[in-house]
């Protein structure tokens, strides 16, 4: 099963229906979203001999070409990579060469992250930068026949950061989307044809896989021309594209949230607004309801376990909010339909009801394991079961509450950090001898990123904060530097040598009132 004849079928049932969109602009009907798609598709063939199975990367910012090359490389049979357009361009770089990717689409806000990417990768063939609309020179004249593809062939490599420090690539099935897309319909939301999905979250993530589901309903892709997450726009589509909707991390919610309040715009175009990727606060919950009304839904997911491993849907939550169902609001929901979830101890056996342990997934949108590493894949996936690394609890209801991250993930702005990777750089600088970074609540950013510091000696801590910043700036993401500086002069560390980061939490607890120390 191709996931791209999602696509050829809506272009037979919803023909002339808008498919694309830039801002209120239309851009292709499904029949031209299908039909350029099919010569992109036979493009890719001739130009750069893209066969199947083959790795297509996109590093790009929302904007119709990225549907169209996604639809492209499913209709020719290849998978796509899609790389977190935020990255700095060494770790896009890692991605490249550890994916194989072939070909690398990117646009001119990511050009110069792509600059020179060729040289070092030993497979990836050709960088393309293409700007709206600016594909039509790679179509080929004659349209490529739909690929078939098996459930169990790659369609998505999605790289997730790992404890390692390295990313690992989650290989997503065709059969893995297909499930997924299936799931939407059941345990989030209705789609109506005509029904639009705006696309402010990045798209190498949650929001660019929810265009399956529009796809296959006959929805419209609407992309800000900003590329990305902007309140005055968001509201600005509102009054343009009727029954919308958007998959959001919180803090873009509360940030909505604070916009509507401020301007009192109008919203009654919107459906639903999905909420995934870190925690939504309840009273930041009961803000948003009491402004939109109840319009929201809430998935928990991982890149391994695409957007499906429990819901609270639309009607659920509706239902919840108006019966003050606390209970049920501060948890994540019930598992997916289909999907079983368990409590692990730390034996390995099911937990008592009501006991914290690890999350583990069973279902048809685990993924089959990471991209060639077979380890990896050995101590994530054991039996069949997906261990998520998160703690929860599941109440008498079937509730699943998280309880905190046992591979301390940081999730900030929606964005997954993990402590690691910003700790082996902050340890690599001369004048760093320990480094210890957490996350920590943050009423803007969900969790901001605070770095606890043991410098190599007694220097001034302005001018060090300074320098580390700046050290982290030409190494990893923006979004992954430290928000937050503590210099310390001794990590608590236990019996075997590890700092102790619960006891560094503890020794500072108002950390939003601390500057550099």
């Amino acid at each position: 099963m191709n996931i791209a004849r999602f696509l050829q079928r809506a272009a037979g049932l919803y023909r002339d229906r808008p498919a694309l969109a830039l801002n209120e602009q239309v851009i292709a009907s499904y029949s031209d979203f299908a039909r350029n798609a099919a010569h992109l598709g036979q493009g890719l063939k001739m130009r750069f001999a893209i066969t199947p199975g083959d790795r297509v990367a996109i590093c790009m910012s929302n904007r119709p070409d990225y549907a169209l090359i996604a639809f492209a490389c499913w209709w020719a049979g290849a998978a796509i990579v899609a790389v977190n357009a935020k990255l700095h361009s060494k770790e896009i770089c890692y991605i490249l060469e550890n994916s194989g990717a072939k070909l690398c689409f990117g646009c001119p806000k990511t050009a110069p992250l792509l600059t020179g990417m060729e040289a070092p990768s030993g497979t990836l063939r050709q960088v393309i930068i293409a700007d709206h609309g600016g594909l039509t020179d790679l179509q080929a004249s004659d349209p490529a026949d739909l690929i078939t593809r098996s459930p169990d062939d790659l369609a998505w490599l999605f790289y997730t950061s790992g404890t390692t420090g390295q990313p690992k690539g989650a290989m997503i099935s065709h059969g893995n989307l297909l499930s997924m897309t299936q799931a939407y319909f059941s345990d989030v939301d209705s789609v109506a044809p005509g029904a639009a999905i705006l696309h402010m979250a990045p798209m190498s993530h949650g929001s660019g896989l929810y265009a399956l589901p529009f796809v296959a309903a006959g929805g419209v892709q609407v992309m800000p021309d900003s590329g990305g997450f902007d309140e005055a726009a968001f509201f600005d589509l509102l009054t343009k594209w009727p029954d919308a909707s958007m998959f959001a991390a919180p803090t873009m919610v509360s940030r909505l949230t604070a916009r509507a309040r401020a301007s009192n715009p109008d919203h009654q175009n919107l459906r639903t607004i999905v909420y995934g990727g870190g925690p939504l606060y309840l009273d930041d919950l009961r803000a948003a309801a009491d402004l939109f009304g109840p319009k929201f839904a809430q998935i928990y997911g991982q890149g391994e376990c695409p957007m499906t491993i429990t819901s609270m849907s639309r009607r659920n939550m509706t239902a919840a909010l108006m019966a003050n169902d606390t209970g049920y609001l501060e948890s994540v929901g019930a598992p997916f339909t289909g999907t079983e979830v368990r409590i692990l101890n730390e034996a390995g056996d099911d937990a008592l009801p009501g006991e914290t342990g690890e999350i583990a997934v069973s279902s048809a949108t685990v993924m089959p394991g990471y991209w060639n590493n077979p380890v990896a894949t050995r101590q994530s996936i054991r039996n069949g079961w997906l261990l998520t690394g998160d703690l929860g609890t599941l109440d008498d209801r079937g509730l699943l509450t998280l309880k905190g991250r046992a591979k301390e993930l940081i999730v900030s702005a929606g964005t997954n950090i993990y402590p690691i990777e910003v700790e082996n750089v902050l340890t690599s600088h001369s004048d760093v001898r320990e480094a210890a970074v957490v996350g920590v609540r943050d009423q803007e950013w969900g969790e901001r990123v605070v770095a606890f510091v043991l410098p190599e000696s007694s220097i001034d801590p302005i001018a060090l904060e300074q320098r580390l910043d700046q050290y982290c700036l030409t190494h990893i993401a923006r979004f992954k530097r430290p928000k937050q500086y503590v210099f310390v002069q001794e990590m608590p560390k236990n019996a075997y040598g590890k700092i102790v980061k619960r006891q560094l939490l503890e020794s500072y607890p108002n950390l939003s009132d601390i500057d550099s120390q």
